[in-house]
């Protein structure tokens, strides 16, 4: 079989022993990709216990509060996107009473094309790949007000053995969270597939600034969001970069922002 003829499946189910103290619990996982499914679990009786075999449900390392006393679990991933992946750990009480995923196809999801890695620092996002086939692109998504925004689109190489992309991500103050979209070439079987998020926590040093008394520039210590109000409090001048042009000005004394904390004052002249 050719690699383009191969096909990737993102589903691993395996069961490993996780002892307690005293009864001794067993960790059943699935991981995969969501369709839009619901995922059903079958979730046994125990009659020794008198109660039911499942004790807890994760998806990606969050638990689920759900009615585990029931004999069949349902799992409509609320508030995850189409094709984000999912990684589900079921915790139950033994490896004799045991739950049943019932429909595993639910979240199967076969493409040659795979996140290898997406790695984000204080300077760059980071993210390679395999299996790219034709004119696909990417979408640099990032996470605020709990919407995902778009932040830049960028055209994929289409290499199959492997590709690597960076995207320079302008950070706020706090912690920052970030995804890529990746939209297949036209004619694909499927319309996209999400890497899975990553974060980074942003605590910059304070941005000093100079001239203080200044015609035509300002010069920042790092690159920053900037907003500059004149005597009014009114907004005069925002943007982003190292470098603020400040001719556009009158004369007159004015305050500058960063981030929208950290304020100082220059002079126009």
């Amino acid at each position: 079989m050719s690699k383009r003829g191969y096909f990737f499946t993102l589903i691993v189910i395996t069961i490993n022993l996780v002892f307690a103290q005293s009864t001794p619990e067993v960790e059943t996982n699935l991981a995969g990709v969501f369709q839009g499914k619901t995922l059903f679990i079958q979730n046994p009786f125990d009659k020794e216990s008198r109660d039911f075999c499942v004790n807890q449900v994760y998806i990606n390392e969050k638990p689920i509060d759900i009615n585990y006393r029931l004999s069949a679990i349902k799992l409509d991933f609320d508030g995850f996107d189409l094709y984000t992946p999912v990684k589900i750990r079921v915790i139950h009480k033994d490896t004799i009473c045991s739950p049943t995923i019932i429909n595993p196809e639910a979240v199967l999801f076969h493409t040659i094309f795979r996140f290898v890695s997406v790695s984000l620092t204080d300077s760059a996002l980071v993210w390679t790949t395999k299996g790219e086939t034709g004119r696909g692109e990417f979408e640099i998504e990032k996470l605020r007000n709990g919407i995902w925004i778009d932040q830049e689109i960028r055209e994929a190489l289409g290499r199959y053995e492997g590709a690597e992309y960076s995207h320079f991500p302008n950070l706020e103050e706090g912690a920052n969270k970030y995804r890529i979209k990746y939209n297949f070439p036209r004619g694909a079987r499927v319309g996209h597939l999400y890497s899975w998020e990553v974060d980074f926590d942003h605590y910059p040093e304070p941005v000093e600034f100079k001239p203080k008394s200044a015609k035509t520039k300002v010069y920042l210590s790092r690159s920053t969001h900037y907003e500059i109000y004149d005597a009014g409090s009114t907004l005069v001048l925002e943007g982003q970069g190292t470098v603020i042009d400040v001719t556009v000005l009158r004369q007159g004394q004015y305050v500058i922002y960063f981030n929208g904390k950290d304020p100082g004052t220059f002079i126009k002249e």
